[in-house]
């Protein structure tokens, strides 16, 4: 999912960086400055492939697609997306 995918480059900035954090206050300016090094296109190229990942969601019928390794169970209601990970 999208939002793993920014998870994931967070987590693996500040683990290149673990020596420095020895406080609460480190850690939360080494995640603000890792975040603030995420450029603003890689998070509008994540934001745009939602849909293309819910259609391949639907097209799957919840199975397996190229964007997750799980199945995902999903109910749409009113254009509201309920999400089950299995």
């Amino acid at each position: 999912m999208a939002v793993y995918r920014i998870w994931l480059r967070l987590k693996n900035a500040l683990q290149r960086n673990t020596d420095a954090i020895t406080s609460v206050d480190k850690l939360k300016a080494a995640i603000t400055t890792a975040w603030m090094k995420v450029p603003n296109s890689y998070v509008h190229w994540l934001y745009n492939s939602i849909p293309r990942r819910l259609r391949a969601v639907v097209t799957s019928k919840g199975n397996v697609t190229k964007y997750n390794g799980k199945r995902i169970t999903f109910i749409v209601l009113t254009n509201v997306f309920l999400v089950n990970v299995r």
